[in-house]
């Protein structure tokens, strides 16, 4: 088990292993956040904080919720806005010291413009 929080201490986050992979997306958000995402689901990873400790932020197509500390301003995780168990629950990796996920490999993936993994 691996746990972390924001630079603050409002939000926990808590996943059962490391991921497989770890997704570096060039989306318009994704890029601004420079955020390194692990994925899950809502079952098997948690994120604890107070409601008042969160912001969400959704565009587009309104199916995803980026969560941010509102105190420190560290984005957290994103998911969707279902919020049903098997669920994508993505974990922003940079919560994490480096060490802790050195030896994962990160993927690229082009959420600009293909929508598929650019590494292969």
């Amino acid at each position: 088990m691996y746990k972390t929080s924001c630079h603050c201490g409002n939000v926990e986050v808590i996943v059962p292993q490391l991921p497989l992979q770890i997704v570096q997306c060039n989306c318009s958000i994704c890029r601004r956040y420079g955020s390194l995402w692990g994925h899950y689901t809502r079952a098997t990873a948690s994120v604890k904080y107070q409601p008042e400790s969160v912001v969400a932020y959704v565009w587009g197509d309104q199916v995803i919720e980026f969560y941010h500390c509102a105190d420190c301003g560290c984005v957290t995780h994103y998911e969707g806005v279902d919020k049903t168990p098997e669920e994508r629950l993505s974990i922003n990796f940079r919560m994490f010291l480096p060490e802790v996920y050195s030896g994962v490999p990160i993927r690229l993936f082009d959420g600009a413009e293909t929508w598929q993994f650019i590494d292969e």
